[in-house]
């Protein structure tokens, strides 16, 4: 029996992306589930076209929905809470909305939805710039000695979540650590972990809202927020 299943993308300032990750989003759940829904989570703040594009696609697309997050929550980790506070189905898979990643790659995921509790992608031949993989490898050895996770990957948004983990994880980080928060706190709570590799792509259209145009070190904002969240999550898992 195909399965019910949930997509959710948060999106900032995508106009040029966001049309087509819900078209290829779209086709593929045609094919491989029952019933399904595809959430945009945008931030209000958002200044381009993003809105109205999905505003207009959704017209045409019952299974579209626009959620709007608040300019006083901003944060991709408290887009990532909503998304999954908001999905009607057991099987919640997200992913970013630059069009870095091929939807497609979910069937990969398929064969082991009812044997884990998280599928997660990580990247195979990562096609970012590379002052940003230096970053990310800095950032997943720092968050693996500080929280003990094992995954290849930690900061991967391309991820299947079964709904039922939220009955014990409550997840509080509201910046760029709340990816890795969700394996951190499936792995305490002895939640089943199944790691599997995805290709990645050059980001063709838009920019990062992590790092600054036409420079790729990460933001002093960025790096100064998740250490935060880091002390906050640490002092959370020890309460």
């Amino acid at each position: 029996m195909k399965p019910d299943i949930s997509m959710f993308f948060p999106a900032y300032n995508e106009e040029e992306n966001i049309k087509k990750i819900i078209e290829d989003s779209n086709s593929f759940l045609k094919k491989n589930s029952k019933n399904y829904e595809i959430l945009i989570i945008v931030y209000e703040g958002s200044t381009d076209n993003t809105i109205p594009i999905t505003k207009e696609l959704i017209k045409k697309n019952k299974h579209i929905k626009l959620i709007i997050q608040p300019k006083n929550k901003k944060g991709v980790g408290y887009a990532i809470k909503m998304g999954f506070d908001n999905a009607e189905y057991p099987y919640i898979f997200y992913s970013d909305s630059d069009n870095q990643f091929d939807i497609n790659e979910f069937e990969k995921f398929i064969p082991y939805l009812d044997k884990y509790d998280i599928i997660a992608g990580y990247r195979m031949n990562r096609q970012d710039s590379f002052t940003r993989i230096i970053t990310s490898k800095i950032y997943n050895f720092i968050v693996k000695l500080i929280f003990g996770v094992k995954e290849k990957d930690v900061d991967c948004a391309f991820r299947l979540v079964n709904k039922k983990i939220f009955k014990k994880i409550n997840l509080i980080c509201r910046w760029g650590l709340g990816t890795t928060e969700l394996l951190v706190k499936a792995r305490k709570n002895g939640f089943k972990i199944k790691q599997i590799g995805v290709h990645h792509f050059p980001r063709k259209a838009g920019s990062s809202v992590f790092e600054p145009k036409g420079f790729s070190l990460p933001k002093p904002r960025v790096v100064f927020d998740l250490l935060k969240e880091m002390f906050a999550l640490w002092k959370d898992l020890h309460k």
